[in-house]
């Protein structure tokens, strides 16, 4: 879920595309880019840290052109450009 999902604000287009590259994480690694035993725990992970794919950690199979997609759909300036765009 998208932080500002998390946090109960208003959310548009953005926090669709956090969601992509949450998914798009999960098929490439086989597990959540945030961990948490409770929906705290995740919240807390998402809200402390972006995560990133480094290029080192791309998996055979997958190109670093897939890693870098994930990497700008879940970054904070790309939340906040479809922020902008959707309430034009």
């Amino acid at each position: 879920m998208a932080p500002e999902v998390m946090c109960k604000n208003n959310h548009g287009i953005a926090a669709d595309y956090f969601a992509v590259g949450v998914i798009a994480w999960e098929c490439m690694f086989g597990r959540r880019p945030y961990q948490g035993k409770s929906r705290r725990e995740i919240r807390d992970a998402i809200l402390a840290k972006q995560a990133q794919i480094r290029k080192n950690e791309v998996p055979e199979g997958w190109s670093l052109e897939a890693a870098d997609f994930i990497n700008k759909v879940s970054t904070l300036p790309c939340l906040n450009y479809f922020r902008k765009v959707s309430r034009s």
